[in-house]
């Protein structure tokens, strides 16, 4: 396995057991098995009442080093695989400079305020404004 992969696994393996520690089963989050070119998200989460969401993960140097617009591209590749999961959401997770895997919790999560105000029940948010909060702010509003 190559070392970027190598970051990659370990990155999605954190967030995917960061999502169990919070109660949801082994069933509702799972790491994704590659799809090539069509690629369906990294993470899946099987929210009962929100549907399926899927989570565009990066780690190691270059998620922590990444600018605002490597960041918005990632985002947009997110969005692109929940349109080919089919799923309700799509998010970019990236690992935070000196917060180690045990605390994926604490990596930032990104999302536009259309899909948090979705998330909210709400509408008062303009909903292509771009925004970054950490992965257990946003687990806690999917969770309602």
């Amino acid at each position: 396995m190559s070392k970027s992969k190598a970051i990659g696994t370990r990155a999605e393996t954190a967030l995917r057991n960061y999502l169990l520690s919070t109660g949801y089963s082994e069933l509702e989050a799972h790491r994704n098995v590659l799809t090539g070119s069509d690629d369906e998200g990294d993470v899946w989460l099987r929210d009962p009442s929100r549907g399926l969401i899927v989570f565009e993960v990066k780690g190691g140097k270059a998620a922590k080093d990444a600018s605002h617009e490597q960041m918005k591209k990632w985002y947009q590749e997110a969005e692109r695989e929940r349109q080919n999961a089919g799923a309700n959401y799509g998010f970019l997770v990236t690992q935070r400079a000196g917060v180690g895997y045990p605390r994926a919790g604490e990596w930032w999560a990104y999302a536009t305020f259309g899909d948090l105000s979705r998330l909210a029940r709400s509408n008062v948010f303009p909903s292509d404004v771009f925004v970054r909060i950490t992965v257990a702010e946003l687990v806690g509003m999917i969770r309602g």
